[in-house]
């Protein structure tokens, strides 16, 4: 008797160790990450889920004025450019909505929203020293002009097992 418990804790314990294993190496775990372009650095990393938001806000270079453009992360862990908002008309700035979308005034501010726009992953993203150019994410505020001047940033979002995910955790 005290065989056979023996053998089905042995059982038990190498089908834990195999159920663990698969979750750490198998499981996908995706995350949005800021990437300098040319060191390939992760200078932010963070677990996203479909339905998470984020923000990149810049200072129009002609408008002199903030222009923000709100993302999404859909079921299928693209990234979805939802809205646009701005505070002056001008050269560069929108001035019409298309297809769905609808062109709106709140708060003060000139929106583009239902927008459905697919992005490319990563999205290239030129920051400015002089630009204004801040990054939004959930309690997260990067004001990546400030940390990192004049650079070209990837955005976007990458797949890794649990396991590499939580080896090379970034947050900055």
């Amino acid at each position: 008797m005290l065989r056979f418990k023996k053998k089905h804790l042995i059982l038990f314990s190498l089908s834990i160790a195999i159920i663990a294993i698969a979750v750490f190496f198998i499981f996908p775990i995706y995350s949005l990450e800021l990437r300098s372009f040319y060191e390939d650095k992760v200078l932010f990393s963070q677990r996203v889920q479909p339905g998470d938001k984020f923000t990149l806000e810049y200072t129009h270079s002609v408008a002199l004025t903030p222009v923000w453009e709100i993302f999404v992360i859909d079921q299928d862990y693209q990234i979805i450019l939802v809205e646009t908002d701005f505070l002056d008309h001008g050269a560069g700035l929108p001035y019409a909505a298309f297809d769905q979308e609808i062109f709106v005034i709140e708060e003060g501010r000139f929106k583009i929203k239902n927008m459905q726009r697919i992005m490319r992953n990563p999205i290239y993203y030129r920051v400015g020293a002089n630009s204004n150019n801040c990054f939004y994410f959930k309690d997260n505020k990067i004001n990546l002009s400030s940390l990192w001047g004049d650079r070209l940033l990837s955005i976007g979002i990458g797949k890794k097992n649990l396991f590499s995910f939580l080896k090379g955790r970034n947050f900055r």
